[in-house]
């Protein structure tokens, strides 16, 4: 089922995020640049990632990070 919601994605209490990014390490615009920034220990892993080629179109790249973590 999808539930339409709106506010900011980055607030949000859902179990996981999803960034679309590219494959080669940039996160300059839009809501990769707001993950960028609310998350920089995510991009360092996916900068790293991209460098060893393995971030790939069409496949998940999972990072898990404690700043995502959210207490109830």
């Amino acid at each position: 089922m999808i539930i339409l919601k709106q506010g900011n994605l980055l607030e949000d209490e859902a179990e996981a995020l999803v960034n679309t990014v590219n494959c080669v390490g940039v996160m300059g615009k839009g809501i990769a640049l707001q993950f960028k920034q609310a998350y920089p220990e995510m991009f360092s892993e996916y900068e790293k990632a991209c460098r060893r080629k393995e971030v790939q179109p069409g496949k998940m790249y999972v990072v898990s990070t404690k700043s995502l973590l959210i207490s109830k």
